[in-house]
């Protein structure tokens, strides 16, 4: 059996939410639910910015780490 390859796969997608916090915390369920599926996978938020909708300005986020209860209040 042939040993396999390991490849590097860069995946972008679109996260609505109302501010930052939500952002990131999405951006985290999203990459939560990957790594679930697919154990190996070991993926990981390389970036994280906030882009209007048919706007070419983007807004590069400075904390993109999980977010902790702590960090503000759930809004629910």
């Amino acid at each position: 059996m042939a040993k396999d390859k390991r490849y590097v796969v860069t995946i972008e997608a679109y996260v609505f939410a109302e501010n930052d916090y939500m952002a990131r915390k999405r951006a985290h369920d999203i990459n939560d639910k990957v790594n679930i599926k697919f154990p190996n996978a070991q993926s990981t938020i390389a970036e994280l910015g906030e882009q209007p909708f048919a706007s070419l300005a983007y807004r590069k986020l400075d904390d993109k780490s999980r977010p902790m209860k702590k960090d503000k209040p759930l809004p629910f």
